[in-house]
């Protein structure tokens, strides 16, 4: 997790991102394979599920299960053309076998960034633990 993720662009902070999770998880068999995946998922399609929330990602065999990196950046990001003012990103890698976690996942993700309140409060958690909190939907996370 990268609480404060000051970049100067989508790809930028994908790169932040993958480097954080290949440093922080034996999850991910193959970092290079696994990047390239989520480029080559990105050039396919839009991945911004919002003006704020950004989610590359991709099924792929670089990964032995679910792993998910998040940032938050220090202030609105030009994630492509149609979205410029992201804030949240979380990349995500699956095994392509794993479709119905993975589709439970970005479902879950989707609810809660429909909330403006949530939304709100990730933007003022002070920490990770907080953060982390408000996105379990943990009464801690409560204010």
């Amino acid at each position: 997790m990268i609480l404060d993720l000051d970049v100067d662009s989508g790809l930028a902070a994908v790169d932040a991102i993958h480097h954080r999770v290949v440093a922080s998880s034996d999850a991910v068999r193959n970092g290079p394979q696994f990047l390239a995946d989520v480029r080559a998922r990105m050039k396919l399609a839009p991945v911004c599920l919002s003006g704020e929330l950004a989610m590359p990602h991709a099924r792929t065999n670089a990964v032995s299960r679910l792993v998910v990196g998040i940032a938050r950046t220090v202030g609105p990001l030009a994630f492509d053309a149609e979205h410029p003012a992201v804030r949240f990103i979380f990349l995500l890698g699956t095994p392509k076998a794993a479709v119905t976690e993975y589709l439970q996942a970005v479902a879950a993700l989707a609810r809660f960034f429909r909330s403006p309140s949530a939304r709100a409060r990730l933007l003022e958690a002070p920490d990770e633990a907080e953060f982390r909190a408000v996105l379990s939907g943990s009464a801690a996370a409560l204010r």
